[in-house]
């Protein structure tokens, strides 16, 4: 099993409740679990997208970069790094976020797309090979116009995002 990007939904007051949980990470498995939260996972292809969208790897997000938001998150629950990777982005922000996805041209980004240029990069996961190509290609379309989706989604509900990458 390796690491897999989750989206789920979260007004402002459960993100600001999940500041103080005891163990974040448990929290959220039990938020999923209940299924009262939309929730998009985005399986293992969150660096992949990252590094479409912003040219680098998901490792080193860009500070206050919409596009490098909508995949890592604007912030971390915890600075310590040995903590779980488990951000937020709040309902304003997804509003911002949402709007730069909608203007983002994945086609452009992806028309020139190479799989070796991303196993260069040790862009995660060591899938990116050139027979794969196409497959790779239409993987990452479909991932982006989910994440576009579930961003509009929570904009139009007015909600904020909790992102945990595990």
């Amino acid at each position: 099993m390796g690491m897999i990007a989750c989206y789920m939904e979260a007004d402002e007051e459960l993100i600001e409740k999940m500041k103080s949980a005891e163990d974040l990470f448990e929290e959220i498995e039990e938020f999923e679990e209940e299924g009262e939260h939309k929730v998009y996972d985005m399986d293992k292809l969150w660096d992949g997208l990252h590094f479409i969208l912003t040219g680098v790897s998901a490792t080193t997000p860009i500070k206050d970069n919409l596009l490098s938001e909508a995949v890592v998150g604007t912030a971390m629950f915890s600075e310590d790094e040995s903590s779980d990777f488990i951000s937020y982005i709040y309902p304003k922000r997804v509003s911002e976020i949402s709007d730069a996805l909608n203007k983002f041209d994945i086609d452009n980004a992806l028309s020139d797309f190479s799989p070796r240029i991303l196993a260069q990069n040790d862009i995660y996961p060591m899938i990116w090979v050139e027979d794969e190509k196409e497959s790779l290609k239409e993987e990452l379309l479909a991932v982006f116009n989910e994440l576009k989706q579930f961003f509009s989604e929570m904009n139009h509900a007015h909600k904020g995002i909790i992102v945990s990458i595990y």
